[in-house]
């Protein structure tokens, strides 16, 4: 488990990613008519500015520029339509295939801004992000109740860890000989199983 510094920085991201999300939902599903109108109000929607789809089949644009080559020099003297011209169709670059209309009504569509939500939608969800903002404030303000040191002076906190320190340097000098005692266990077990090797080994 971590400690509580990292679970309080950890509910301090959550907290500001939490505030993020909820500006963006208010902003984004209001019902309210923007705050800063356009600024060309009299120009024409998005959709209605896309071409649609034309039921000829698109072609190459090099075919489209050698069927107008054929086309100027089969036309008649007198400058009247050419008998047997052969009428292109519409011209897409190469970059765009047969659907590139459909990109083009869908990308009009994805700029458009979603639809707000209901009335009582909006209100029940804009109670649920508030309920989840104030749990994460409650779960950061209990973080911080069990820091060590709260509620404390500096003057005992720092009397307090002069006496820790003081407990830090016994227990190590408790440790220290207990290594000791176990070295000088460890040699007298050696010297009886050296003693019971000679034992055995010496008999023969």
């Amino acid at each position: 488990m971590a400690d509580i510094l990292t679970q309080l920085q950890t509910c301090l991201d959550q907290l500001a990613t939490q505030f993020y999300a909820t500006i963006g939902y208010l902003t984004t599903y209001h019902d309210n008519s923007p705050a800063i109108p356009p600024p060309n109000p009299t120009s024409a929607p998005a959709l209605a500015k896309i071409q649609k789809n034309s039921s000829n089949p698109p072609i190459p644009a090099s075919a489209a520029a050698i069927l107008q080559n054929n086309n100027t020099s089969m036309a008649s003297p007198a400058g009247g339509p050419a008998t047997g011209a052969i009428t292109p169709g519409p011209v897409v670059n190469s970059a765009g295939g047969a659907g590139a209309g459909v990109d083009a009504d869908a990308a009009g569509e994805e700029s458009l801004p979603p639809r707000p939500d209901s009335p009582r939608t909006f209100a029940a969800r804009q109670r649920e992000l508030a309920r989840d903002l104030v749990i994460k404030e409650q779960q950061i303000e209990y973080l911080i109740s069990v820091l060590p040191g709260i509620g404390s002076s500096e003057a005992e906190q720092e009397r307090r860890i002069r006496e820790l320190e003081g407990e830090l340097r016994g227990v190590e000098r408790e440790r220290e000989k207990r290594i000791r005692e176990l070295r000088v266990l460890r040699r007298r077990v050696e010297g009886v199983f050296g003693g019971v090797e000679n034992g055995i080994y010496g008999g023969r």
